[in-house]
C-alpha cells in the first residue's frame, strides 16, 4: 500500500463482511447520509512498526547520460514497514447494536479470517462499543462505534541515483 487510497475498497468490504451491513461508506464525505442501515468507516494512520526492509531495483536513468559511456541506470528503493491503523466504525440506524457487537472476534470467522490474509492485514483487536445513540429530528437515531486496530504492511518508493556504478561479482573456485 504506496497510499491510502488504496485501501478505501479493502476497508469497505471488511467492513461490511465483519458487521454484516450491506451499505457501508467512507465518512466525512459531505453527502447524505443513506436511509436505512448503514455504517461508515474512516481510517486512521497511527504509526510505523519493526525495522524497514529495502528493495533495490535497476531502472531507466532520469537524466541524461554521457553518450560515451554504457546505458545509464538508477536504483528504485521501496521501503516496506508495518503500519499501525485504526478503522473507526459508526453503524447508524435501527439493528446499529447487534452490527457493531458483530466486530469482536470477527477475525476468527470466515470468512473474514480469508479475507484478512487474502489482502495482508494483521488484525489487532475492537475498541469497546460505544452508544452514541442521539435525538435527530425529534426521533431518537441508533448510532454505535467501535475502532477496528489494524497492521498492514505500507510501502515507500522513490527514485536513487546510480552515478557511475558498477556490478561486483563473486566467484567462489574450491
Amino acid at each position: 500500500m504506496e497510499s491510502i487510497d488504496d485501501l478505501y475498497g479493502v476497508f469497505q468490504q471488511l467492513v461490511s463482511l465483519t458487521s454484516g451491513v450491506e451499505t457501508v461508506i467512507l465518512a466525512d464525505q459531505g453527502r447524505d447520509a443513506p436511509t436505512g442501515l448503514y455504517a461508515t468507516y474512516k481510517p486512521i494512520p497511527i504509526r510505523a512498526y519493526g525495522w524497514s526492509q529495502r528493495r533495490r531495483e535497476l531502472t531507466t536513468a532520469t537524466a541524461e547520460a554521457d553518450p560515451d559511456l554504457e546505458q545509464w541506470q538508477d536504483l528504485r528503493e521501496t521501503v516496506a514497514t508495518s503500519m499501525e491503523f485504526i478503522l473507526s466504525v459508526n453503524i447508524l440506524n435501527e439493528g446499529a447494536d447487534t452490527a457493531i457487537m458483530r466486530l469482536h472476534n470477527a477475525n476468527f470467522r470466515q470468512p473474514v479470517s480469508e479475507f484478512l490474509y487474502r489482502n495482508e492485514i494483521a488484525w489487532r483487536n475492537v475498541s469497546t462499543c460505544r452508544n452514541l445513540t442521539g435525538i435527530l429530528q425529534a426521533g431518537i437515531q441508533p448510532r454505535w462505534q467501535a475502532d477496528i486496530h489494524l497492521f498492514i504492511e505500507q510501502t515507500i518508493s522513490y527514485e536513487l541515483l546510480r552515478a557511475a556504478g558498477f556490478d561486483v561479482q563473486f566467484t567462489n573456485e574450491g
